[in-house]
């Protein structure tokens, strides 16, 4: 089910959300009357029950929210916060995501792909300026670490076929993210090293594009990992992983240009 409450003061705002949502096949309804304080509160809760994601408008300020929060705390739902501009300093721990109406059709995706198939006991969501993310910590990432088994001559050749399966612009993007020395790689500054201009909605659908079909590409292979993460409002990191995989071994890294001086 893929159910979506949109609290807000005004239905009007919520126009562009509320397409971007339906276009990705979320259900959506929009409501004003259950932010009146006159509503019963047993009817509200069981209302909430049959939504698995609840927005809280831009236009309910702070203070209101804080007064919805422990009706939406006796519920499971995924709390997500829309605001109209970047506000760094708003870091709620009850707030599962934010976003807003100018994200894209495919960052929404990803976000809500994100917020419903994360393990959070594993993963800890941090709140960052308009979009989620991923905390950057090393045993958050890798929460499976390489061990010194030795790979066998199959899991080898396996390896080295998902290299030489990487389109040219795959590549480019896998040794930037691999150049980067364990450091978050901007998604504008890898449009503009590989297309040698500034990022724009095309490039960056592009990306996101590549980037997935990348991720797909290494789920063939025995790393315990995933290839890359995704820093929600930050960038791509790759899995320091696949970096030992690749600089371990003289023909895997003679694939991917600049892994031997990363």
């Amino acid at each position: 089910m893929n159910q979506v409450l949109i609290l807000t003061k005004n239905i009007l705002a919520e126009q562009d959300i509320q397409l971007k949502l339906q276009t990705l096949n979320y259900e959506v309804y929009c409501s004003t009357r259950l932010l009146k304080k006159n509503n019963d509160e047993r009817l509200t809760e069981n209302f909430f029950k049959n939504f698995q994601y609840v927005i809280l408008s831009e236009t309910i300020c702070e203070s209101e929210v804080m007064e919805i929060l422990p009706l939406l705390k006796q519920v499971s739902i995924l709390k997500i916060r829309k605001v109209d501009t970047k506000m760094k300093k708003l870091k709620h721990q009850y707030l599962d995501a934010t976003i807003t109406n100018s994200d894209s059709i495919d960052e929404i995706r990803e976000c809500f792909h994100l917020l419903k198939n994360q393990n959070k006991s594993q993963v800890q969501l941090f709140e960052h300026e308009n979009y989620i993310y991923l905390s950057d910590d090393e045993s958050t990432f890798d929460s499976m670490p390489a061990t010194n088994e030795k790979n066998s001559a199959e899991d080898d050749y396996q390896f080295l076929e998902v290299l030489h399966r990487l389109s040219s612009t795959e590549t480019k993007i896998l040794s930037l993210l691999i150049k980067s020395k364990n450091e978050i790689v901007t998604r504008e500054s890898i449009c503009y090293q590989i297309w040698n201009e500034e990022a724009n909605k095309s490039h960056l659908a592009s990306l996101s594009s590549t980037i997935t079909r990348i991720k797909t590409k290494f789920e063939k292979t025995n790393l315990k990992n995933k290839a890359i993460y995704t820093l929600w409002g930050r960038g791509y990191r790759v899995s320091s992983e696949l970096v030992d995989r690749i600089q371990s071994n003289d023909i895997f890294h003679t694939t991917i240009p600049g892994v031997r001086e990363a």
